[in-house]
């Protein structure tokens, strides 16, 4: 919410369009490898995120790939991950192949209307 002192008062203007609805990861099968569709995950693989609301449908058309596309991005901690192929209820992306192993807070974000999804914690190993 953004706050104003107008000649009528205080107003409050939200920043999110009204009814947009939130990313949401699914909570069975919410983020799989994208090779083999398990749960185990490696510095430089592919990872398939479904769920519902993610973002809008794009396709990456470059070199590395877009950190941001289809108005959302995906991070896990503090780093955004490279984007492959967006839709409303996959993503596709790979992770950095100079990711340390560890437990990772993952999100959906959405740029377009100012939301994000749950945290879904992804354990990467070596």
């Amino acid at each position: 919410n953004a706050y104003a002192i107008t000649l009528s008062g205080l107003s409050v203007i939200p920043l999110t369009p009204q009814g947009a609805p939130a990313p949401q990861i699914a909570t069975t099968a919410g983020i799989v490898n994208g090779t083999d569709g398990s749960t185990n995950f490696t510095p430089g693989s592919f990872i398939v995120v479904n769920g519902s609301n993610l973002a809008a449908s794009g396709q990456a058309t470059q070199l590395p790939a877009p950190t941001v596309l289809g108005g959302s991005c995906l991070t896990m901690g503090n780093l955004a991950v490279p984007l492959l192929q967006t839709s409303a209820g996959q993503i596709t992306a790979e992770l950095p192949a100079s990711l340390s192993p560890g437990m990772y807070a993952t999100q959906v974000r959405s740029l377009a209307n100012g939301q994000q999804s749950q945290s879904v914690v992804l354990t990467v190993g070596q």
